[in-house]
């Protein structure tokens, strides 16, 4: 059997004009997760990310960690099929439906990448409505396009890398979310809940056999609690 780490980025830029960066908070997050993975002694055979920012820096500050120690790590291998979907993109495709469905909306418009609770209330009901395929829009990836490519990229890696590997992906909540759905084949709508629960920087673990993938744990952040501090734990 393998084992396959699956870790989301760490605390993005939310609010700034650029999203797809890392905060300070995040390179935080990322340089903690690389010593926790070092003081359990993980070595990786081989470590992927998405093609996105925020995915490929938290990927570099791990593998920088382990070579400031002077450990051995992997070249990173970017994979767009672990890339996150366009959650500005379906929020626009839906809003306008949304609106009719529920004027109060507009006051949360007003604020939404200013304000993350104005955000995710409207983020919350458009990813709902994008999930159920009923409302897909010409132009915006959909979410069985997202479930495949996902899956797609986690068969690749499964037959680059044989039996008695460990392997790290750094993604993203949507993508670990349909790896999840991938593995346990858990319902669109229950996947997308997951989603929303995956914390910066938590750790998603699978073990495979050749093409049979099962979830080991899900959502992991002892890293994070270790801590002490509660803000250190962020979602956005």
């Amino acid at each position: 059997m393998s084992r396959l780490y699956m870790v989301r980025h760490g605390q993005a830029s939310f609010g700034k004009e650029n999203y797809d960066r890392l905060s300070g908070r995040g390179v935080e997050q990322a340089v903690v997760l690389a010593e926790y993975f070092v003081r359990l002694g993980l070595r990786f055979d081989a470590v992927y990310s998405g093609a996105i920012e925020r995915q490929r820096r938290t990927a570099l500050e791990i593998i920088g960690l382990y070579r400031e120690k002077g450990l051995e790590m992997p070249e990173l291998k970017l994979m767009p099929e672990f890339n996150e979907y366009d959650s500005k993109a379906i929020i626009k495709s839906q809003i306008f439906e949304l609106l009719e469905e529920d004027s109060s909306l507009a006051r949360e418009l007003e604020k939404i990448y200013t304000d993350k609770k104005s955000f995710q209330r409207v983020f919350e009901k458009a990813m709902l409505r994008w999930v159920t395929g009923r409302f897909d829009k010409p132009g915006v990836e959909d979410w069985k396009s997202v479930k495949a490519r996902v899956a797609k990229g986690l068969s690749a890696v499964m037959a680059e890398n044989g039996r008695n590997k460990t392997v790290l992906v750094v993604a993203s909540g949507g993508t670990i979310s349909a790896s999840v759905q991938y593995a346990i084949d858990t319902p669109d709508i229950t996947t997308m809940h997951i989603c929303w629960q995956i914390a910066n920087t938590s750790i998603t673990k699978f073990v495979y056999d050749g093409d049979r993938i099962t979830l080991s744990s899900l959502n992991a952040i002892p890293h994070l609690e270790e801590r002490g501090e509660k803000d250190f734990i962020t979602y956005r």
